[in-house]
């Protein structure tokens, strides 16, 4: 049996009609559960991937596993992306950019900008700027979360000027998932570098949202 069929076959046995009401709930409705919990999902995943995940082709993988309608299956393809990390090519960006299209929102984003492309722009610098300007210039906004998103845990790596120049160009944004992300991945840096983000945030107006998270944590 496959990894995926056997990880299929795995996660439907472990199906729970009510956790996934729960969770479907939780998430706005906007995708279906099988309604398994997270420590269950990783030991089942941990297990499986143990047994043959490794001689699978990653890309193949995670595109089927993505492809399916319960979110748990999104949530794995992620998962493997990230264990394949040694053997990552060119193909990733695209495939966060398909996957953003395709079954986008704010659980999928915050894994695929800090985790994924945080990674992989440090091992294919690059091919950054390509795909910050085409996801700034994106109608999807999901997109432009991710280009303030994916150097949350760079600390001394963080590239200020395109990191300012991302925010800035969203600044006025009333999206609150924009707005939010911008607060956050300021008050994230503000660790690293508590003086910048103060000087940063007295020289341009951002939004209050944006504001009051990026100074949450600092006296």
């Amino acid at each position: 049996m496959s990894f995926v069929a056997e990880l299929v076959a795995a996660f439907h046995a472990l199906e729970n009609p009510e956790n996934a009401y729960w969770m479907r709930g939780y998430m706005r409705d906007q995708y279906p559960f099988l309604g398994i919990k997270k420590p269950e999902r990783a030991v089942v995943f941990k297990e499986i991937y143990k047994s043959h995940g490794r001689s699978a082709d990653w890309f193949e993988v995670c595109s089927e596993l993505f492809a399916m309608p319960e979110r748990e299956f999104q949530y794995a393809a992620m998962e493997y992306l990230l264990k394949a990390q040694k053997s990552w090519d060119h193909r990733v960006p695209a495939l966060v950019d398909q996957w953003v299209d395709a079954k986008t929102w704010w659980d999928v984003v915050d894994v695929l900008g800090p985790k994924v492309l945080g990674a992989y722009f440090l091992q294919f610098p690059a091919d950054r700027d390509v795909w910050i300007a085409r996801w700034m210039a994106s109608p999807v906004f999901w997109h432009q979360r991710l280009c303030i998103l994916y150097q949350l845990g760079y600390k001394t790596k963080t590239d200020l000027r395109v990191f300012s120049a991302v925010i800035l160009s969203l600044n006025s944004s009333k999206e609150f998932f924009i707005q939010k992300a911008i607060g956050w991945a300021l008050r994230q840096y503000a660790r690293t570098d508590a003086d910048w983000v103060l000087e940063f945030v007295a020289e341009n107006s951002l939004m209050p949202l944006s504001k009051r998270e990026a100074l949450k944590h600092i006296s």
